[in-house]
């Protein structure tokens, strides 16, 4: 969570370099920070799930596909209670991040099935990262994907899952993208 909350911020940033998030006024600043509470719903699924190196089963499909659903229950009862651990400033987009990230440009998506601008935009940045993550991360059933591969998936998909606007800022951005990840990860 933590390494996509970080493309998040620095996607957020390029963006609001290019004016994509001016309408969004100064939050874009805090969208990595909440961004990397996106999967925060997964503690409540079974860790045989979470853990399973093979195929999962249709049932354990649909459980997984709870996770944002899990997360927004999660969230309300953090948000009701004192001493949370997320600040209030970020209470809003850590939500829209964690609750609709698997929503899909054209409506497909779940848990909700809205799409386009429907989607906050803080969760159709998370969607581009999570699955560039995903794709060029080592899982425990399956090795990683090179980024050639990854960026290949997205521009497929640009349009259908992913915002395709944000998509090809993320593109263009990626070789950077890929220089500032390294520089991080030896700190």
């Amino acid at each position: 969570m933590r390494r996509v909350g970080i493309l998040v911020g620095f996607m957020a940033k390029k963006f609001h370099e290019m004016g994509i998030c001016q309408k969004y006024s100064d939050e874009y600043k805090y969208y990595g920070e909440a961004a990397a509470y996106h999967d925060i719903g997964k503690a409540e699924v079974p860790k045989s799930i979470i853990t399973k190196p093979g195929k999962l089963t249709e049932e354990e499909t649909l459980i997984m596909r709870q996770h944002p659903v899990f997360a927004r229950r999660m969230l309300h009862r953090i948000n009701e209670s004192s001493g949370s651990g997320i600040p209030k400033h970020l209470a809003q987009l850590t939500a829209n991040s964690a609750v609709y990230h698997h929503e899909w440009w054209n409506g497909k998506g779940y848990p909700y099935g809205i799409g386009s601008e429907d989607i906050p935009l803080i969760a159709r940045v998370t969607s581009i990262c999570d699955a560039y993550d995903a794709i060029t991360s080592d899982r425990i059933y399956r090795k990683a994907h090179t980024r050639h591969y990854a960026c290949d998936e997205l521009e497929k998909n640009a349009g259908t899952q992913f915002d395709p606007a944000l998509t090809s800022v993320f593109l263009d951005n990626e070789a950077e993208l890929t220089v500032f990840i390294k520089r991080i990860s030896c700190l």
